[in-house]
């Protein structure tokens, strides 16, 4: 089953063969964003469901049912764990992150 990355942050492992998908920094190696990936079926529901990651195929869309079922809070939850923001200052941060027109930060993207 294959899931698309949607982040640029998550570590490869060590056993991992190189791919032209990863890149390397500070003499890690990281996923590009976008590299498409065969996993599990385990590892296709935390990836897509910790909002790392999308179903890239028809069997990891149907292992992910409901994926899409709060999205952009998943993506904002997972942002704000990746930029370290703790629990207390998350409502703060959701109302700094938005935009004249009312959309989140997370609709801009998209």
């Amino acid at each position: 089953m294959q899931i698309r990355l949607i982040r640029d942050d998550l570590g490869v492992a060590a056993s991992a063969p190189d791919s032209d998908q990863m890149t390397e920094q500070g003499g890690r190696r990281f996923w590009l964003r976008g590299a498409i990936i065969d996993v599990p079926e385990r590892a296709a529901v935390l990836l897509v469901g910790n909002g790392d990651a999308e179903p890239a195929d028809d069997e990891a869309e149907q292992a992910c049912k409901g994926w899409k079922n709060n999205r952009q809070q998943v993506l904002l939850s997972r942002q704000m764990l990746a930029e370290g923001i703790e629990p207390e200052d998350r409502e703060g941060y959701r109302q700094a992150q938005q935009n004249d027109s009312g959309e989140s930060w997370t609709e801009q993207s998209s």
